[in-house]
């Protein structure tokens, strides 16, 4: 019996360490370094244009460089054909900070588009986290006035981007 008992622990011990490995190795993914990262956002298509977002891994992993992500917002979409390519509809950051654990996060970054007028101002938060060394998810946070007096209004959309 206790024979028995001595293994039955060490199976469950066992499991336990590789539940808690196999957990502690999903939150903590790192980039591959020096990759670019595309991918789409969850806002639906718009005449059947897919809104997208892209970013680059500084070759020592430590920053997301160049994040990219389009949205019509709440403003409007305006024009014929792909809205999303219009660069009044696209909006940036330069650089986030990556965490150990492979998170990035900005606050409050500010993009104006003067593209057409009136020009649209957009706050935005970007929380986002490396699933894998290939795959980032993350969401979008955004409030958008434009100079018209139109706003302030928000939403939210999320992302998900994949390197080869």
């Amino acid at each position: 019996m206790s024979r028995n008992r001595t293994s039955r622990i060490a199976i469950v011990a066992l499991a336990v360490t590789l539940s808690l490995a196999v957990a502690v190795g999903a939150l903590a993914a790192l980039p591959t370094p020096g990759k670019a990262f595309t991918g789409f956002m969850s806002v639906g298509p718009y005449r059947g244009f897919k809104a997208k977002v892209s970013f680059k891994v500084s070759s020592d992993g430590k920053q997301v460089l160049a994040f990219n992500w389009q949205a019509g917002g709440c403003i409007g979409m305006g024009g014929p054909g792909n809205a999303y390519a219009d660069p009044y509809n696209n909006y940036r950051v330069a650089r986030i900070p990556v965490s150990a654990t492979g998170t990035f996060s900005v606050a409050n970054a500010k993009w104006t588009s003067s593209h057409h007028s009136p020009a649209k101002t957009t706050i935005f938060t970007v929380n986002g986290r490396f699933t894998t060394a290939k795959t980032a998810t993350g969401t979008i946070h955004y409030t958008q006035t434009d100079a018209s007096g139109a706003g302030p209004c928000s939403g939210h959309t999320t992302f998900t981007a994949e390197t080869p």
